[in-house]
């Protein structure tokens, strides 16, 4: 089959769900499909080839390039142009710049009679208008009632599609950054690079600037245990929502912690695999709970990092997560005391981190890939 994944990022640009796409491709490449990626860079179209390994670069059409409604009728032709088997949106609409244009894409494939199928990597709503209340609802869920196919990768998303009486096909995601360590690794010389103390706590952070993701509370924690040092491993934000906040915190650890909290931006996946191995606890204190959709943190149970992170609102997430994580609320105080306690207990951080490798390991891209493919070979009613 030809595959043709839509995204808002691709790497080199940051964002988890480039990530996952990428590692997607590579998969269904290897199980003799052809995966292609359409995204956007500086108003302009990128279309690649997964080679299996990496990606070839193809003859990028023209015309400007993005994800409002002007030019969701130009990128529908641009999709019957090259006429895949599946276009399959990748939807999380930070990634689209809070932008609507992708929401009316499979209404406007459905004439062209291409399959198309959407992931839910969230279900934020977009940006429309002050007060657009039920009208973003409305607009975050057209795709999946227009697209052939739906996939959640979680159970909460699960959960709410199937509430507004949507049948999901359940697909998790796996780890965006697989152990890949530099060559002559050694994590003592490592954490000295980086200026911290044998006597120092390092603290990891992976991933995107959001307030939702609770980087705020790592810097209150650094900020009370001078012991302490944070590591942001990533730290950009992409959404123009984020993009404040994200000033904020850097604002704050430039003029009141300094060189306590290191902050790496967009790093290859090895520098992001040595960096997580570096760390004693990697905190994700996420405010909306943990959650399988959180690329970070199954990147950071298949380094077997020892991760403190917040409780999920799923049942099935927590019973998931329960031996391989210590959870905690999302305050200061609950989360240092987590730490505090994992920092004195060699045996349970050894604990933890066989069993975060263990939990890991069920996410594997092989049985990701299968699933995806017998979706694509379902019988799917709106495509005949």
């Amino acid at each position: 089959m030809r595959i043709l994944f839509i995204t808002g990022e691709y790497p080199p640009q940051p964002g988890g769900i480039g990530d996952y796409t990428q590692r997607l491709a590579q998969a269904l490449t290897h199980a003799g499909h052809e995966a292609l990626i359409l995204t956007a860079a500086q108003r302009r179209w990128q279309l690649w080839r997964s080679t299996g390994a990496g990606d070839e670069a193809l003859v990028a059409p023209g015309g400007r390039a993005g994800w409002d409604v002007t030019t969701a009728l130009r990128l529908a032709r641009l999709i019957h142009r090259i006429q895949p088997d599946w276009c399959h949106i990748q939807y999380q609409t930070g990634a689209y710049g809070m932008q609507i244009g992708i929401n009316f894409l499979p209404l406007l494939l459905r004439r062209a009679r291409i399959a198309t199928a959407i992931t839910y990597h969230d279900l934020l709503p977009p940006y429309l208008f002050p007060k657009a209340g039920i009208v973003r609802d409305w607009v975050t869920l057209l795709p999946a009632r227009t697209a052939s196919a739906v996939i959640a990768t979680n159970p909460e998303d699960e959960m709410v599609l199937r509430s507004a009486g949507l049948q999901p096909r359940f697909i998790p995601i796996g780890a965006n950054i697989e152990p890949m360590l530099p060559p002559n690794f050694d994590r003592a010389t490592w954490r000295s690079r980086l200026g911290v103390a044998a006597d120092e706590a390092l603290i990891g952070y992976f991933g995107l600037l959001s307030p939702g993701k609770g980087v705020d509370v790592l810097l209150d924690l650094v900020a009370t245990h001078p012991g302490w040092r944070l590591l942001i491993i990533g730290g950009a934000a992409t959404a123009p929502t984020d993009r404040a906040y994200a000033a904020t915190v850097q604002q704050r650890i430039a003029t009141a912690l300094g060189d306590r909290v290191i902050i790496t931006g967009h790093i290859a996946p090895d520098q992001v695999s040595a960096h997580l191995s570096a760390c004693d606890i990697v905190a994700l204190p996420f405010r909306d709970g943990a959650s399988l959709r959180r690329g970070s943190l199954l990147a950071a149970l298949a380094h077997g990092c020892v991760v403190v992170t917040t409780p999920p609102t799923s049942a099935a997430t927590a019973a998931s997560l329960a031996e391989a994580v210590q959870f905690a609320t999302a305050q200061p105080e609950a989360i240092a005391t987590a730490i505090e306690t994992l920092l004195a207990n060699p045996t349970s951080r050894a604990r933890l981190g066989a069993a975060a490798r263990a939990v890991a390991h069920r996410f594997n891209w092989t049985a990701i890939a299968a699933a995806h493919l017998d979706l694509y070979r379902a019988p799917h009613p709106r495509i005949g």
